[in-house]
């Protein structure tokens, strides 16, 4: 009886497990060498595996805590118990992330929470095709998907630093739902497509970064900002609230993804993130706005400019070129894109390759 090594695949990491073998060694010689060689040949790969596998340096840190997707941008999210990781954003069933936007029908510009912060409590729900939306007076709107797609009336907007989208007009009955929900005189309707212009490409800059190679990067998402995906963690959350007044809630910052088990900011020194077959990489800390301010039962702004103005006391990026790009907006959360597109859940162990440094 020989005692082996066996290695065996847990998510990211390797657990090292004794195995106890009963050998039929063959009697002839020259079959024994043979048997034995490839015992020892396989050992030695799994074991090179391993150490391959050690020297990356992908350790567990938390677990998926949360996970939502929120299919038209600004308006309340649904919480989810596992979603699609897609190159272009989260996928659960028939819903995509920010994969509708409300626009200005003349001047094309995007709305958004930060001014109108009544659109985070209008429920939005893709179901057999048709987007269901509710207003909190009880307000309700059905767009055909399909109709819109058919119908192809593309209308362009403006996102932040005056990048331009194209989209799919939803048609009037949306345009006059939106417009009254919203207290505006021509607010319409975007649903994204992938094959319409846009250049809200996000090609990733050193200045995200102080003292560590920010990836390389070139990302095209839905109507997200910036990433596909954005990460907070309840270490932070509850970091912050402990010197709240008012606690706040994790939906005033729109994550895709909670992570919980790790401590307070360790996503400032995340580079790579693998959960189960799903590889995910970090490449900019999320800045904050005035959105965060906004009440995500009410709809109502924080009279004091909470949490904002309590970040910006310990949470503005460092000094140097960070600073310079940042300036006075917090950090909170971590953007990120998808290299290995997949299916996660929440309770998932999630392991994580560390910086140098925090930023």
């Amino acid at each position: 009886m020989l005692q082996l090594f066996s290695f065996t695949q847990f998510n990211s990491g390797v657990q090292l497990v004794y195995v106890n073998y009963v050998l039929e060694i063959p009697d002839n010689m020259k079959d024994r060498t043979i048997y034995i060689g490839a015992l020892g040949a396989s050992v030695l790969a799994a074991y090179r595996w391993w150490k391959y596998l050690r020297s990356s340096e992908m350790v567990p840190v938390g677990i998926i805590r949360e996970l939502y997707v929120y299919p038209v941008k600004s308006c309340k999210g649904i919480s989810v118990l596992s979603f699609y990781c897609d190159t272009e954003g989260a996928v659960s069933g028939e819903n995509r992330d920010r994969q509708f936007v409300v626009i200005d029908g003349k001047s094309g510009r995007f709305y958004n929470s930060s001014v109108k912060p009544l659109m985070v409590t209008i429920e939005c729900e893709v179901h057999d095709g048709v987007l269901n939306v509710k207003t909190s007076d009880g307000s309700t709107l059905r767009v055909d998907i399909d109709k819109v797609r058919q119908e192809k009336v593309i209308r362009r907007a403006t996102f932040q630093s005056n990048l331009l989208a194209d989209g799919l007009d939803c048609g009037d009955e949306a345009a006059e739902f939106f417009s009254k929900a919203l207290d505006e005189q021509d607010a319409r309707l975007l649903m994204y497509s992938p094959d319409l212009y846009s250049e809200r490409i996000c090609i990733t800059q050193e200045d995200w970064w102080n003292n560590n190679t920010v990836p390389k990067r070139k990302e095209k998402s839905a109507f997200e900002n910036t990433s596909p995906l954005m990460i907070t963690t309840q270490g932070s959350l509850d970091d912050l609230n402990s010197k709240l007044e008012k606690k706040v809630d994790t939906l005033q910052f729109r994550p895709v993804m909670v992570i919980d088990e790790c401590p307070a900011w360790d996503e400032d020194k995340w580079l790579d993130l693998q959960i189960g077959d799903v590889r995910l990489q970090c490449f900019r800390p999320c800045f904050r706005c005035l959105a965060i301010t906004v009440d995500p039962e009410t709809g109502v702004k924080d009279s004091n400019v909470q949490p904002l103005k309590k970040l910006r006391e310990f949470r503005l990026a460092p000094e140097g070129k960070m600073r310079k790009c940042f300036k006075d907006s917090p950090l909170f959360g971590v953007n990120v894109g998808v290299d290995r597109p997949g299916y996660v859940c929440v309770g998932q162990i999630v392991y994580a390759r560390y910086k140098k440094s925090a930023f």
